[in-house]
């Protein structure tokens, strides 16, 4: 038992001793001594000549095999030429352990392969060189086929009897892809031609070709390819493809002609060249019905880096850059390492619009000089999404810029253009993404756009709900709708639908002012407004334009924020030392809105003056303007309450509405009462404004005070107008403690106005003359009525063309300008001298007392004919008045008629001339030659 242990004991030492002397003692002897043998060995499998300048090494474990490294195969003169980093021999184990070195297997490491091109001796190059049998493996390894390198090349070549095919099967580098191929090399025929069949696959895709080496050089043949992803052979978007094509391969390049390719749901046609050679790259030509644009350059910019520069032509009828429909583009990139050059790139787009661009990049950047022209502008405009709202107008456009592309971000700069009318420089950046972004910077010598402000403000808040816009816009001149803008710079963003305005300046009617503020879908963020400049525009819109304010200067300030259904806003103005205050609370969308207005000026009239062409307003009196007020709003209607008035003299309170009326025009109602209102002189009356409003008001006045007439107290009318005119009705005041009543109407009557004035008047009581001429009424109590029309745009005028008639009456008065009783006695003296010098001093001056007069007259163009008129009073006293006397003019020419007995010539007073310097004529001669006549 003892003995067995120790049996085995000695065996296992025996064995590990053998197997360290395996493992350690080849690496201790000198195989050089070989090197002869393996450099025969080599060559003879190769069929080149082969010399070792390496070390040779030899291990046993795990299997036998010697590697010696540094080779150098063939000669200079061979038409394949080889060297390698070394080679490596698996051995058979008994053969070496009896002394003598039997190659199982040869492999070539780092080997660098040229073969001959073209392949004009190649089927005889390698059976004759390759010996029958030949059968080896390179690895990690380069072959070079004419100026084409192919990367880490690991391989097995075998090679059968003279008359058997040559094969080769292993896996290579394509473009840092890698590849497994296939390829089958028969002998040639009597004719020189020898069969090759190629396959590789490299990410999918299977490539094959199938033809003929030819005798005089070169290849002909058929290529077929397929698989998931067209970019695992060239650069292109993802996708499944199939393609065919007729193969030719000459010394200086390889040709795919007539190709087809089916790429996805498109059919290409085109053609393919790999030009060989110092200089070599790759060539495809494409043509297509349609493409997409967009996935093509991202497939080029995003690329691995060729081994050799590829060159990439496309024609498509039909494609699209994103949203943008492009027509018969044309283009040509290339691809060189990572530098990507775009060339001769042509397109059309929609409104007649021709693009070119050219330019280079490198990486996920390029940079592009950019030039188009266009026909239609406005088409162009919605072709490429610009909002319709925002269109620049009809017209052609042209221009150039560059534009740099740096992964999704497009930046256009050094941009110049002419769009319509509109020179416009700048530039913008653009990246794209989820919320994509736009930043905007351009300036405008002058644009017209149509749409309005209000249109172009949502425009830009739905731009903002998609993308985040940053604007920088300068315009020389903008005009938006009927709003013109001059020297116009914008600062601002719109992101999330919401409206940031950093800065905006600008001059608009006449005012240079700066705006600043953020609106969103809710709420107004610190809107501030400044303006100042001359007033005349501004007062031209709001129908005040006068030349003595006009070129005064106007300040506006206002401010705003809160939610859009109660936004506090607050405005102040300056003007010819007026101020104007305006608070409101608007609710947006409901439209309405409670607020207050405050107008104050040191001297009304002075303010009012200036609109009035001049005339004077001092019929006012002395004192301020201020006018307050509640104001309210609701769609289609202004609500004016608790208006306080006060105008000089004036005074008022009431409240008003005022909405649109027919005819666009503005519809007035309400009422005021006035504490007192001043009127100017009828003299300076005018009737310009009749039907410019519809008018429903009720008036009410403590006093009416026209210069020259006595105060109306307790008046009231009902004040009405449309484009029919001015209407006053039930006219009624006080007037000299008795009643008047007056019906008025202001037509319009083609370029001038047509009055028509009904009325009447009693129970007033004089007190004292009533015109302040020689001959007047100085006490009594008057009744009277009147039917009047006339035409003219002023007073002067009307009092030309009245025409109508009227009547007065007069009881218990006083006649001033005549003694009618003294007048009457002196008829009867018998005394003539001394009935004269009465009848004269009589007819000259004094008063009558009158118990009843009457007047009724009929007025014709301004004058006024007595057509019944006479003066009664005590003791039967009875005159007779005719005659006429102007309204227009001052004029007169009355009669006075004395009372004489029958038979008796007639005696009386022609009054003629103008009433204030009357030239009294007493007509009393004949009558008293009659009298001193007379028999006694």
């Amino acid at each position: 038992m003892r003995g067995a242990r120790l049996l085995a004991l000695i065996l296992a030492l025996a064995a590990a001793l053998g197997a360290v002397a395996i493992y350690a003692i080849p690496r201790t002897l000198d195989w050089d001594r070989h090197r002869g043998t393996l450099a025969a060995i080599a060559s003879e499998r190769l069929g080149r000549a082969v010399a070792i300048t390496g070390p040779i090494s030899v291990e046993l474990l795990p299997q036998p095999r010697m590697e010696a490294q540094g080779l150098l195969i063939g000669w200079e003169e061979d038409d394949i030429r080889m060297t390698a980093r070394g080679i490596r021999l698996r051995l058979a184990l008994p053969a070496l352990l009896l002394g003598r070195i039997e190659v199982r297997e040869m492999a070539l490491l780092g080997a660098v392969i040229h073969l001959p091109w073209p392949l004009t001796s190649l089927p005889g190059v390698f059976q004759p060189a390759f010996p029958a049998g030949f059968d080896a493996e390179i690895e990690d390894s380069q072959v070079i086929l004419g100026g084409a390198v192919v990367e880490g090349v690991t391989a097995r070549l075998r090679a059968g009897a003279p008359h058997e095919a040559m094969t080769a099967e292993g896996s290579l580098a394509w473009r840092g892809r890698p590849m497994r191929f296939q390829a089958l090399l028969r002998p040639a025929s009597d004719d020189g031609v020898a069969a090759l069949d190629f396959l590789g696959e490299v990410q999918g895709a299977s490539l094959r070709a199938r033809g003929a080496l030819l005798a005089e050089g070169g290849f002909e043949g058929r290529l077929e390819a397929e698989g998931p992803r067209l970019a695992a052979l060239l650069p292109a978007p993802p996708g499944a493809f199939r393609a065919t094509a007729e193969l030719e391969a000459g010394v200086e390049r390889i040709v795919a002609r007539n190709m087809s390719l089916q790429f996805g749901e498109q059919r290409v046609r085109g053609s393919a060249t790999l030009t060989l050679g110092p200089g070599s790259e790759f060539r495809a030509a494409l043509a297509a019905p349609s493409l997409d644009v967009e996935p093509w350059l991202a497939a080029l910019r995003g690329t691995t880096p060729p081994a050799i520069p590829v060159v990439l032509d496309i024609a498509a009828e039909q494609s699209r850059l994103g949203p943008l429909p492009l027509r018969r583009l044309r283009a040509s990139a290339r691809l060189e390492g990572e530098r990507l050059a775009l060339s001769d790139v042509a397109a059309e787009l929609p409104g007649g619009t021709e693009v070119r661009l050219a330019g280079a990049g490198q990486g996920p950047m390029l940079d592009l000089a950019l030039s188009f022209r266009s026909e239609q502008a406005g088409a162009l405009a919605g072709a490429i999404g610009w909002p319709s709202a925002l269109h620049p107008g009809a017209g052609s456009a042209e221009g150039r810029f560059r534009l740099a592309v740096e992964g999704p971000q497009y930046s256009v700069s050094e941009l110049r253009a002419r769009w319509g009318a509109a020179t416009v420089t700048g530039g913008f950046v653009w990246r794209a993404g989820a919320r994509p972004r736009l930043a905007l910077g351009l300036d405008f010598d002058a644009l017209e756009s149509g749409p309005a402000l209000p249109a172009v403000m949502e425009a830009l808040r739905a731009a903002g709900r998609g993308t985040d816009v940053q604007l920088r816009l300068g315009f020389g001149r903008l005009a938006l709708g009927d709003a013109v803008f001059e020297r116009l710079a914008l600062d601002g963003a719109a992101e999330g639908g919401r409206l940031l305005l950093r800065r905006m300046t600008a001059r608009h009617l006449g005012l240079d002012f700066t705006l600043t503020g953020a609106l969103d879908d809710a709420r107004l963020h610190e809107m501030s407004l400044e303006a100042e400049g001359a007033a005349g525009p501004v007062l031209a819109l709001l129908g005040l334009d006068h030349p003595g304010l006009s070129a005064q200067p106007l300040r506006l300030r206002a401010s705003g924020a809160g939610p859009l259904e109660a936004l506090a806003l607050r405005a102040e103005a300056e003007l010819a030392e007026a101020r104007l205050e305006w608070q409101t609370t608007l609710d947006f969308g409901a439209r309405t809105g409670q607020g207050s207005f405050t107008l104050r000026h040191p001297g009304a009239a002075r303010l009012l003056g200036r609109f009035t062409d001049g005339a004077a307003l001092d019929w006012l009196g002395e004192g301020s303007l201020s006018v307050v007020a509640a104001l309210g709003h609701r769609p289609g209607q202004w609500n004016v309450e608790n208006l306080e008035f006060v105008a000089g003299g004036a005074r008022a309170r009431g409240q008003l509405g005022i909405a649109p009326g027919r005819e666009g025009r503005a519809a007035v109602t309400g009422r005021l009462a006035f504490e007192r209102l001043p009127l100017p002189a009828p003299e300076r009356w005018r009737f310009g404004a009749a039907g410019a409003l519809d008018l429903a008001l009720d008036l009410t006045a403590e006093q009416v005070a026209v210069p020259g007439l006595p105060v109306l107290t307790e008046a009231s009318a009902a004040l009405r107008g449309d484009a029919t005119g001015l209407r006053l009705g039930d006219g009624r005041a006080t007037l000299l403690a008795g009643e008047a009543q007056l019906e008025a109407r202001i037509e319009p009557a083609g370029d001038t106005r047509r009055l028509r004035l009904d009325g009447g008047f009693e129970g007033l009581s004089l007190g004292g003359p009533v015109f302040g001429r020689p001959l007047d009424v100085t006490a009594g109590r008057l009744a009277g009525s009147f039917r009047l029309a006339a035409e003219g745009m002023d007073s002067a005028a009307a009092l030309r063309s009245l025409s109508g008639s009227a009547e007065i009456t007069l009881r218990d008065g006083v006649v001033g300008g005549f003694d009618a009783p003294v007048a009457v006695a002196a008829l009867g003296w018998e005394d003539v001298a001394a009935a004269e010098a009465a009848l004269r001093r009589a007819l000259g001056g004094g008063t009558t007392p009158v118990e009843r007069g009457l007047l009724r007259m009929r007025v014709d163009q301004g004058t006024a004919w007595i057509t019944d008129g006479e003066l009664r009073g005590d003791a039967g006293l009875h005159l007779g008045v005719g005659g006429h006397f102007g309204l227009a003019e001052d004029g007169l020419a009355l009669r006075l008629e004395l009372p004489v007995p029958t038979g008796a010539p007639a005696a009386g007073l022609d009054i003629l001339g103008q009433s204030r310097v009357p030239d009294r004529r007493p007509d009393i001669t004949p009558f008293l030659r009659w009298r001193a006549e007379a028999p006694r």
